[in-house]
């Protein structure tokens, strides 16, 4: 069995990772994908990596959707969005006759020793692959703690992370790396149904299927349960009560999790905003931002299906390429569609998986070391301008005098985003008032990580530490506090947007 897994010639070998020296187990009950990241049906290089395992090795399909409540930043917020994504992914799961079972863990029994306990009973397992926060530290627990060979599978994005070699320090030089391999990584592309053809039962047989719960204790969450916490408002509130979470970060109703809710999200903007997208994304008013940047984050709807139904709707194919300038980072121009179609493709696949190629490249992402030297020199010298405007409990708060970074700051907490063009002005501003660059950085990620549904991400840190120059260039004149570092200001803001609307519903 093994010599037929390393002999396989699959697609998505550029997606795959082996993470342990552990052989494949004959005598196993199933090919176990422990769902982590990409937490859906539809282009996922993981379960279709599962299901090809499970194929040659005639062994069923086990996926399991752990969902954690020990990690630093869960809260009712981040816990109600995911579940609300395991009750969509249930019935996909049986229509496709795989075994999927939706786990929330609790303190008694936690994810890495079921891990453990699981791989004992398995073939081979799968992970999703995932540069940081809680799926990283899942991913690198199961790697140590697996009986079983353990690959990691990355559906990430269109460009597998370990198909660059390296990290890129600026979006032009990704740019270039994106124009030159793109037609090349579409092979790797996943299914949009990893059952396509197949007409295979891969579901656990129920008598193995008990057998193997009672000998490793898999305590199935009950489905009641989640239910309730994924109606949201105070049936949810009331189910999470007993549970240790942060209960003052609460639940969005008007932004409920799972596939269906993402799907209906990308219609909206494909029918009405995609079409303006590079004149109005930055408005306040009507603007034309997509607003999928949550169910992006928690793995509910895939880049690759967002990116194929716009290039569906601009009738592309790859001969639209510009071939004279392919490899030269040009912003626009090279993909051949419509100037709003190209400013979003130019967003999602340049500036979204250069997030995702310096976290898989550099550990030290979330961490302010990893700012370009230039940038440490200009906050270094200029520190001694420095002093602290406000406290952590004024910022988390929203009490400064600054009525645009307030609003932005209210807007975060109430619904768990900010405007793209304010959250840029929102860290800034955050730079400025802090006694340290460091403490600004640290206040940054508090405050993203515990409100924001799409924090504890690549980008997340990217946006931070862009605040702090990372992918950017010195920026002239130097100015007090800011040195090189490009500045912005809410008076600025004012001018360029409007305001008025946005500043009296967040007042």
């Amino acid at each position: 069995m093994g010599d037929a897994v390393s002999e396989l010639k699959s697609r998505l070998l550029p997606r795959i990772r082996v993470l342990n020296n552990q052989p494949i187990n004959p005598n196993g009950s199933f090919v176990v994908y422990w769902m982590t990241a990409s937490r859906r049906f539809n282009y996922n290089a993981s379960l279709e990596r599962a299901i090809e395992l499970g194929i040659i090795l005639k062994k069923p399909v086990l996926v399991v959707e752990g969902v954690s409540i020990r990690h630093k930043w869960t809260s009712e917020r981040v816990l109600t969005f995911m579940v609300q994504g395991l009750m969509r992914n249930l019935d996909q799961f049986e229509e496709h006759k795989i075994t999927y079972i939706p786990w929330v863990e609790n303190h008694k029994d936690t994810g890495d020793g079921l891990l453990r306990r699981v791989s004992e009973k398995a073939a081979c397992m799968i992970i999703d692959d995932y540069p940081t926060y809680l799926p990283l530290w899942i991913l690198n627990r199961a790697s140590a703690v697996s009986k079983v060979r353990l690959e990691a599978v990355d559906s990430n994005g269109i460009f597998p992370m370990q198909m660059a070699g390296k990290a890129f320090p600026t979006a032009h030089s990704f740019r270039r790396f994106v124009q030159k391999n793109l037609l090349d990584t579409f092979q790797s592309t996943p299914l949009k149904n990893p059952m396509e053809g197949i007409d295979t039962d891969l579901r656990v047989p129920k008598n193995i299927l008990d057998e193997v719960m009672d000998e490793t204790k898999f305590e199935i969450t009950p489905l009641e349960w989640m239910w309730r916490v994924a109606e949201g408002g105070e049936v949810g509130r009331t189910a999470m009560q007993p549970l240790e979470i942060d209960k003052e970060v609460p639940a969005v109703d008007s932004k409920p999790g799972g596939v269906i809710e993402a799907r209906n999200l990308l219609e909206q903007f494909l029918e009405k905003k995609l079409y303006r997208y590079n004149s109005d994304r930055n408005n306040t008013e009507n603007g034309a931002s997509s607003g999928l940047s949550p169910w992006i984050h928690f793995g509910h709807i895939s880049t690759h299906e967002i990116i194929h139904s716009i290039l569906i709707r601009e009738n592309w194919d790859p001969t639209f390429i510009d071939e004279e300038s392919t490899g030269k980072g040009s912003r626009m121009g090279w993909w051949g569609v419509s100037e709003p179609a190209e400013t979003f493709l130019d967003q999602i696949i340049t500036w979204r998986e250069l997030g995702y190629n310096f976290a898989f490249y550099n550990k030290n992402h979330y961490k302010i070391e990893s700012i370009p030297d230039w940038a440490k020199k200009t906050l270094s010298e200029h520190s001694h301008e420095r002093k602290e405007k406000y406290s952590f409990d004024q910022i988390e708060n929203a009490q400064t005098d600054d009525e645009v970074w307030n609003a932005a700051q209210r807007e975060l907490r109430e619904t768990g985003m900010i405007h793209n063009y304010l959250r840029m002005l929102w860290g800034k501003r955050i730079l400025e008032w802090s006694a340290t660059p460091e403490i600004a950085a640290d206040w940054m990620i508090k405050l993203n990580d515990r409100w924001a549904l799409d924090g504890r991400d690549p980008n997340s840190y990217t946006g931070i530490f862009w605040v702090m120059g990372r992918h950017d260039r010195a920026w002239g004149p130097e100015r007090p506090i800011f040195g090189k570092i490009r500045y912005m200001s809410s008076a600025n803001t004012k001018k360029k947007l409007k305001l008025k609307k946005y500043l009296s519903q967040w007042s």
